[in-house]
């Protein structure tokens, strides 16, 4: 930022605009889950039919990790939920993982004991068998991959605000 690039911004209308977009970001996704549910609804649970709407799901998610992380907030955006929260953020992201690991669990179990089993009993085995066996592969992963994320985000985040205060001191020094 230069010497004759300084603008004069009035702190409410930005922070009004900030709280527009928020609400913009939420109502997308809101849209965005409803279509997926009108889809599944509508042409049976089927991945092909919601792809556009996954690909942004997870593509606005990882934007945002990115961008947090490289901006700084992340690691500022942690510290003020663990200390406004019961639980902890590392902990949120334990429930997170475990919790979508049985959920795919359950789903692949549920899908195999009604495709595949020709009896009731059959379809009992089946859904225990394929449900502990994708346990066992989902929640590792699940937990694995929200945990590395989880952590790179901060160590990226913690090196960009250290990095920022050192230039503040840096410019403090020299004036």
């Amino acid at each position: 930022m230069g010497f004759w690039n300084k603008k004069v911004v009035d702190e409410r209308v930005y922070n009004m605009q900030n709280k527009i977009y928020r609400e913009i970001y939420l109502l997308t996704m809101m849209i965005v889950l409803v279509s997926i549910g009108v889809k599944f609804y509508r042409f049976g649970v089927s991945m092909e039919s919601v792809t556009t709407e996954i690909v942004i799901l997870i593509g606005v998610s990882l934007y945002y990790g990115f961008r947090s992380s490289q901006l700084g907030v992340f690691s500022d955006e942690v510290e003020l939920h663990d200390a406004n929260s019961k639980f902890s953020y590392s902990t949120k992201q334990l429930i997170i993982g475990i919790g979508m690991g049985l959920v795919i669990a359950l789903f692949m179990g549920i899908n195999s004991a009604y495709q595949y089993a020709d009896s009731s009993s059959q379809a009992i085995e089946y859904f225990f068998l394929v449900f502990f066996v994708s346990l066992i592969i989902y929640v590792p992963f699940y937990l694995l991959l929200l945990f590395a994320a989880y952590k790179s985000a901060l160590k990226k985040s913690q090196k960009v605000n250290s990095k920022m205060l050192e230039e503040d001191d840096d410019v403090g020094r020299y004036q």
